[in-house]
């Protein structure tokens, strides 16, 4: 039954779906806290972190979202989706190690574009990039998504706006870069070889890329990492009904109504729990994989370098780059959504204190099988 997945991704699942089930209960550890005034107690349980949970999921990306703040130059974003060809989906979904190759070919193909667009200047921009492999409804659908700002800078200190992206350059750039990049990776006798060859003669035109999702500001820019970076691959939201057997989800097709979300038709599926389940393990990711990707002029070693290049030609220098804010902690965060504290005694308003911490039960390597199979989807 596990060999119907990578033996990475079966592991990462189990390990996720062991969390998921614990999660927000004692199983998952828990503080006892006391009131010193009255003597009351309270049991706070501990959460799953999983990012495929999708409470859990929704405050990875809220976290990411504030650390990732100070490093986005303030200024219009361009939202950028290169898509990978169905041919190739069964090679990314038994080979999961070569997904990072689909967030630096894009990468590749978009730098190569600024680099056109001055032929006498290099142009750095700001990107940032992700590679889902879950379409909107849980199909194995992968994709790179990209946050790129709407200019660059030039090596020489000058800020450069670009606004104009055509998307058939950079559907032949992506196609090559990929191709290019998988034949590289790949060994020579590789079965995809083949199929790497014959791609190019079958899209002439390119791999498809949607260019058209505009941000014109850093804040729209923000959610936008929250939505699309680090989220799970089905929101709570999404599920409309559970009736402890089936579960109704819905979706925008938009493959029936073009690329904007207004023209899109909802969609709905009635899946039984168990069928949900497995569509949602088989994009679990290989535990301690890296998922986001940081190119130009947000890569992590020169970042600082070029911000104060960006700032010192900005008309706007308080938009570039700041100091990192410090995340809020569990109890500022349940504070601002719920006007409750979560440490204060519920009889007489008291800060309690915190008289015993127990953590999860050290969990036992398995083998055995997951009671869920995991085919592979059709393509």
């Amino acid at each position: 039954m596990a060999g119907r997945v990578p033996q990475n991704v079966w592991e990462a699942a189990r390990h996720a779906l062991e969390l998921m089930l614990t999660c927000g209960t004692p199983a998952a550890g828990f503080v006892r806290l006391r009131c010193g005034t009255c003597g009351e107690q309270k049991v706070v349980a501990f959460t799953c972190k999983s990012r495929l949970c999708p409470s859990c999921g929704w405050l990875y990306g809220q976290r990411f979202a504030e650390r990732v703040r100070p490093r986005l130059i303030g200024g219009r974003y361009r939202h950028l989706v290169f898509a990978v060809p169905s041919e190739l989906r069964e090679l990314f979904f038994w080979e999961r190690q070569l997904l990072p190759l689909v967030c630096h070919a894009a990468a590749a193909a978009t730098l190569e574009f600024f680099q056109k667009r001055c032929k006498k200047h290099e142009l750095v921009p700001g990107i940032i990039a992700t590679t889902h492999t879950f379409g909107r409804d849980l199909s194995f659908h992968v994709h790179a998504h990209l946050l790129v700002t709407q200019g660059a800078l030039q090596r020489d200190g000058v800020w450069q706006p670009v606004r104009f992206f055509p998307a058939q350059e950079f559907r032949r750039r992506w196609q090559y870069h990929l191709l290019t990049l998988l034949r590289r990776q790949l060994p020579a006798e590789h079965p995809a070889q083949a199929c790497i060859d014959g791609l190019f003669q079958q899209y002439p035109t390119g791999f498809i890329v949607n260019v058209e999702s505009v941000y014109n500001n850093v804040d729209r820019a923000i959610k936008y990492c929250c939505r699309y970076l680090a989220r799970p691959p089905l929101g709570e939201r999404r599920i409309l009904e559970y009736d402890g057997e089936y579960v109704t989800f819905e979706y925008k097709d938009y493959k029936a109504g073009g690329r904007r979300g207004k023209a899109a038709p909802q969609r709905r599926h009635h899946w039984h729990a168990q069928h949900l389940v497995e569509m949602l393990l088989q994009h679990v990711a290989p535990r301690y994989a890296r998922n986001i990707h940081y190119y130009g002029l947000y890569r992590t070693q020169v970042w600082r370098k070029w911000f104060d290049q960006v700032r010192s030609v900005s008309q706007y220098p308080q938009n570039v780059g700041g100091p990192q804010t410090k995340p809020l902690s569990w109890r500022e965060r349940i504070i601002k959504a719920f006007e409750t504290d979560p440490v204060a005694c519920p009889s007489c308003g008291t800060s309690m204190v915190v008289v015993e911490v127990r953590g999860p039960p050290r969990r036992r390597a398995s083998s055995g099988p997951l009671q869920l199979p995991l085919p592979l989807p059709a393509g």
